[in-house]
């Protein structure tokens, strides 16, 4: 969906995916397309397809991820998605981080903090869940150290995950009005 927000957490701005992010988003995802659900390779009219979706979509908000001390460079994306108002609990992950244009560790995992904050802080989500590959040994530790915890067996070949406010293990870097530093 088209939004405004921005938010920082850590040493990560998570800030609105714009149409001139869509081609780098496309060729990361399709790097690292072996930890998707979805593994097939992605084309650019698919991706612009995908991206005029997207906006139309108001259960959709997607990121996209730089760090704070270089914030015009593109260096992945992260998403909160099927969010339902009404029960409070959302969907996140699509989660791609771009190891090649900064080495430095726990980018993925301050982007993953930070769009739970966002979730519970700004949209009053009271429940996260994701799916996430069992093959994909990398995003379930950073997830797990987010406060993650799984939930159950997909049977597919992934897990069930999931964070609630309460099991949140994020407040180690808030202050007392809720914002990451």
């Amino acid at each position: 969906m088209r939004h405004s927000h921005r938010y920082e957490y850590g040493r990560v701005i998570l800030s609105p995916l714009e149409e001139k992010d869509i081609e780098e988003l496309r060729q990361l995802r399709n790097r690292q397309k072996e930890y998707f659900l979805t593994k097939g390779e992605i084309g650019e009219e698919a991706q612009k397809k995908w991206y005029k979706l997207y906006l139309e979509n108001d259960s959709d908000i997607m990121f996209r991820i730089s760090h704070r001390d270089k914030p015009d460079i593109f260096l992945g994306a992260i998403a909160v998605y099927n969010i339902d108002y009404g029960s409070r609990v959302a969907e996140v992950g699509r989660t791609v981080v771009d190891k090649e244009k900064n080495a430095e560790a726990g980018i993925g995992l301050d982007a993953t903090k930070g769009i739970c904050l966002f979730s519970f802080t700004v949209l009053g989500i009271e429940k996260i869940v994701a799916t996430i590959l069992k093959s994909n040994e990398r995003i379930l530790k950073t997830d797990t150290r987010a406060g993650f915890y799984i939930s159950g067996d997909g049977g597919d070949n992934s897990y069930a995950i999931e964070m609630t406010r309460t099991s949140l293990n994020l407040f180690d870097r808030l202050d007392i009005r809720g914002n990451g530093r």
